[in-house]
């Protein structure tokens, strides 16, 4: 396999970074970190980050064309205006916030918005009411259930695939995926992760149908965590591994796509030998593919 190196582009010590989505108006990546309720803006020409503290815990977002965003957060849909600085809460959540929480999502290629939800305590043994909820403009409906820890969902360059990974089976499944409708159908196991990679988190996808996920190593497995990319038929044909366990998110970004963001998250509690130098950080590494622009949210 070739061997990638990725390299720490932000020294931010995040408790829980995630969802990073490249904006090309901006040259930027927008990502999260969930634990601290923020939502940041870094742009790589300047090293510059910019953060917004968010009133709910976030779990992933989605841009807009009017350079806003929608924001998955514990207790419901926020808008995030940026030029102002201001934040709304526009949808409720179908969900008791108090027991769960919105994580890990992907905008259709039609501009839907999926995201799925976890429950608050993070119980990795317990996922009743774990489950994917569909946002079509206003209209939020749940779609998918009995879903284990919900990561890793992605579409594919068409549209066509859905992909979601249950973390802790590391299990990749996908579905053919009615782009008219926004309804997923015929259910099937894509890909495995080995145990001696960690366990599928955050997702994306390369223009030649490649599904590139963050590989976290969880308390008991594999020293550090790593990315892999799946070939379209299910087979692994990249790997490379970070220096910090978990490896929570990948996003395509730079002028032509091809340059791989990678999110990481501290988590200390789960670390009692103590924490890597690193975790918590952001990483980037040069790739041989390019990336799918994601989709931009439709509100109406």
């Amino acid at each position: 396999m070739i061997k990638y190196q990725p390299k720490s582009v932000l020294n931010i010590k995040a408790e829980l970074g995630e969802h990073p989505i490249w904006s090309a108006t901006g040259a930027c990546l927008y990502w999260l970190d969930i634990e601290n309720s923020t939502i940041n803006r870094f742009v790589p020409a300047t090293s510059k980050n910019t953060i917004w503290k968010l009133p709910s815990r976030p779990g992933c977002f989605a841009l807009q064309a009017d350079g806003r965003a929608i924001i998955a957060a514990q207790d419901g849909f926020y808008e995030m205006d940026f030029a102002a600085g201001l934040v709304e809460l526009t949808i409720p959540p179908a969900h008791d916030p108090a027991v769960m929480r919105f994580n890990d999502g992907r905008t259709d290629r039609q501009g839907r918005l999926w995201v799925s939800t976890v429950r608050v305590d993070m119980d990795l043994t317990n996922t009743v009411g774990n489950a994917y909820y569909r946002l079509n403009g206003q209209d939020l409906e749940q779609v998918l259930n009995s879903v284990g820890i919900p990561n890793g969902t992605a579409f594919s360059p068409d549209g066509k695939t859905m992909y979601r990974a249950q973390s802790e089976l590391r299990q990749i499944f996908s579905y053919d995926y009615d782009c008219a409708s926004g309804t997923p159908s015929n259910p099937r196991l894509f890909a495995t992760v080995p145990t001696e990679y960690g366990m599928p988190d955050g997702a994306t996808v390369d223009t030649q149908g490649g599904y590139w996920v963050a590989l976290a190593a969880p308390p008991g497995g594999p020293p550090t965590g790593g990315v892999a990319r799946f070939t379209p038929d299910g087979k692994m044909d990249r790997h490379f591994n970070l220096p910090v366990p978990f490896v929570t998110m990948v996003a395509f970004g730079g002028r032509d796509l091809s340059r791989l963001y990678i999110t990481t998250a501290r988590l200390e509690a789960f670390m009692p030998q103590g924490v890597p130098e690193g975790a918590g950080d952001l990483f980037a590494v040069e790739t041989d593919f390019q990336g799918v622009a994601e989709s931009m949210f439709t509100a109406a």
